[in-house]
């Protein structure tokens, strides 16, 4: 299953990015240079990723963290989650604990309450 990011948050992004490019453009037509054209594109770039990228993979056995930027993911095996407190951990086999590092409020709301359900099973308690 794959939980995106909030869409909410690319476009902030997107926006603050391009009033930021607007600003330094207009500031350069006056002709004074600002570091703000070249300032503005960063958070315009990754409100962009945030629509193309998954926030997170879950599979049957354990849920990857993929990164904006590259091939970089993080796995966090599990036997099974635990929803506590907006906080999501992988527990193992063996009983210990893992916090896995996803914000409730970074992922799509319809993607993560998707998730929830489905890894909760019958009780859907504790959300």
């Amino acid at each position: 299953m794959k939980v995106r990011y909030n869409p909410a948050v690319g476009t902030v992004m997107i926006v603050l990015g391009a009033v930021c490019v607007f600003l330094g453009l207009w500031l350069a037509m006056l002709g004074e240079f600002n570091p703000g054209i070249v300032v503005g594109l960063v958070p315009m770039v990754l409100g962009i990723l945030y629509f193309v990228r998954p926030y997170f993979l879950v599979s049957p056995g354990s849920v990857a963290l993929v990164a904006v930027f590259g091939p970089v993911r993080r796995e966090f095996p599990y036997e099974t989650l635990e929803f506590t407190g907006g906080k999501v951990f992988a527990v193992r086999g063996d009983g210990t604990r893992k916090r896995v590092p996803v914000a409730r409020w970074m992922a799509n709301s319809g993607d993560w309450q998707r998730w929830a359900a489905v890894s909760a099973g019958p009780s859907p308690a504790g959300r």
